[in-house]
């Protein structure tokens, strides 16, 4: 990491010899007007760390950050240089979707939409493969030791030839600096940056971190709100190694039994002869890691800087937008463990029970109404599962540019709002792990359990993480979407009838259609069934109101 701190380094000192311009002493008493000095714009550049690619790559070689694959060209002068010695990391972080496992593993959103695309390979394989539902509390365990890291640095001035501006032809300084080649420099030179992109990338490979990582996901199923709480404890805690411990030998971790704990491993570097099997080879295994590391090291982690950030890159931006990749795969997430939840719902319907017409909570059936509804919403959801597939086919072909757009799809949350709750289990009632039969509870206080088990926990542990990540709702969004448990979901024929009904709440005042919630893109409504006459069918309700 010594690059970054020497970049680091560099800016600092940009700023403290600014500084000193700025802080120059007014002008003397007899009157000699004060000079102005202007201070060029500081470039900004942010390092991204991601995971070696299997095609292989090495330090100054180009990267496409859109596609997540290295451009075998190199664009830049530098020399190379190693730093020896071991660095260790272990982290523990609590995860609740595919796309959450991927991040804490490091793998970036071009990679995400690849693996959603195409047959995954390596740590996207295991991320893919490892399923994840809202039943169970789901720990993701890195750790990694660093042998050192071999980084680009800066020429040293004299070292490699000249490099000419290809417009001027003067000769640029030869102060020592990491700096595009002379060809690479005419191409971003040009007013489109195609041919540049095409050969180079956005960025360059500035460093190569080699050693050993290994990835456990810990899987606890959990059967109530309270063991769940209890499992986050545990495990996501400074105490975690105890409770690994614990179960490794059997033992129960709080009231949640041992059979209840499981496993799965992945693993970079090291010595390939055994991969664990148990709680007990995982022990092990974070024993021997680091003289692994150091017998049999491998490279598994790079960090791109962007060419932004050079010495001689032209006063002109680099478009790189990844906003569209990093959506579809939080959007994907959503959905394929929306789609393991109602699939684990429906093999063990006795476990759950469902608001009913009248907000109270009751047994949700093996057979007809909620179940069937339940089945239609799983193919509901699998219809897009099938669309974003196709979406990241398209996002993946170099030819062409990602298009998706987030605007086009229902929030997996209209799906949540409609799904059955979990009936606690207690110790004393371990051998009916089923509802009383009996209908409890009122509207509201049922409906802020549904969106607090389902959206509001989930939400805030994502917001605890980062407040500013798109999956971080507000407080009002999320009690949007508590208002809207028990209301019919109504597809729209357009965006203009959904922008019209709008219009009409906002004319008449929203105090007049508190039945109603309507959102333009996509085109949807939430009703209040009550509001509707016998036999009279949600959608020409809401055109009638137009009319």
């Amino acid at each position: 990491m010594l690059f970054v701190a020497a970049l680091g380094l560099a800016l600092a000192a940009c700023q403290q010899r600014g500084d000193a311009k700025n802080d120059a002493p007014p002008p003397d008493p007899a009157g000699q007007e004060a000079v102005e000095i202007g201070i060029a714009e500081r470039r900004h550049a942010q390092p991204v760390s991601v995971n070696y690619p299997e095609t292989g790559v090495d330090v100054g070689w180009g990267w496409d950050s859109e596609e997540g694959v290295p451009q075998p060209n190199v664009c830049i002068e530098y020399s190379i240089e190693e730093d020896k010695g071991q660095t260790k990391y272990m982290t523990m972080t609590e995860v609740s979707d595919s796309r959450e496992l991927m991040q804490s593993m490091n793998i970036s959103a071009a990679a995400s939409v690849k693996t959603i695309a195409y047959q995954a390979s390596g740590s996207a394989k295991f991320a893919k493969n490892t399923k994840i539902n809202s039943f169970s509390s789901n720990f993701v365990l890195n750790v990694s030791v660093d042998n050192g890291v071999r980084y680009a640095t800066p020429l040293l001035p004299g070292s490699r030839g000249e490099i000419k501006d290809p417009e001027t032809r003067k000769t640029l300084p030869d102060a020592g600096s990491i700096r595009l080649t002379s060809e690479a420099l005419r191409l971003a030179k040009k007013r489109d940056l195609t041919a540049f992109l095409n050969l180079c990338g956005d960025s360059y490979v500035a460093a190569l971190y080699g050693g050993a990582r290994l990835t456990a996901v810990i899987t606890v199923a959990t059967s109530s709100k309270q063991e769940k709480t209890q499992a986050s404890t545990s495990f996501s805690g400074s105490g975690w190694g105890v409770s690994l411990k614990a179960s490794a030998k059997g033992e129960s971790v709080g009231s949640i039994s041992n059979e209840r704990i499981t496993m799965r491993f992945h693993q970079s570097g090291g010595r390939k002869d055994k991969i664990p099997a148990t709680k007990g080879d995982l022990l092990e295994k974070l024993d021997s890691l680091t003289t692994e590391a150091s017998d049999y090291p491998a490279y598994y982690r790079l960090t791109l800087m962007p060419y932004t950030a050079l010495a001689n890159w032209p006063e002109r931006g680099l478009p790189l937008d990844l906003s569209e990749e990093e959506q579809l795969a939080d959007y994907w997430a959503g959905y394929a463990t929306l789609y393991e939840d109602l699939e684990h719902i429906l093999g063990q319907p006795e476990k759950f029970q469902v608001i009913n017409e009248n907000g109270q909570l009751v047994p949700l059936a093996n057979q007809g109404g909620d179940h069937d509804r339940l089945k239609t919403v799983q193919d509901q959801v699998r219809a897009i599962l099938l669309r974003l597939q196709q979406a990241a086919l398209q996002c993946s072909m170099p030819e062409e540019e990602c298009n998706f757009r987030q605007a086009s799809y229902l929030s997996p949350y209209a799906f949540r709002i409609q799904m059955p709750l979990p009936v606690d289990i207690t110790e004393a009632n371990k051998q009916c792990p089923c509802a009383d039969g009996e209908a409890k509870g009122e509207r509201a206080e049922n409906s802020a359990l549904l969106v607090d088990y389902y959206i509001r926990t989930p939400v805030k542990r994502r917001c605890l993480n980062n407040p500013v990540e798109p999956g971080c709702l507000s407080n009002a969004e999320i009690d949007r979407w508590e208002e809207r448990v028990g209301k019919q979901l109504v597809e729209l024929p357009d965006g203009d009838t959904a922008k019209r009904l709008l219009d009409l709440i906002d004319k008449e005042g929203e105090e007049s259609y508190e039945w109603l919630q309507v959102i333009e893109h996509p085109p949807y409504a939430w009703l209040d069934p009550a509001e509707l006459e016998e036999e009279q069918k949600p959608l020409d309700k809401l055109i009638a109101l137009l009319k």
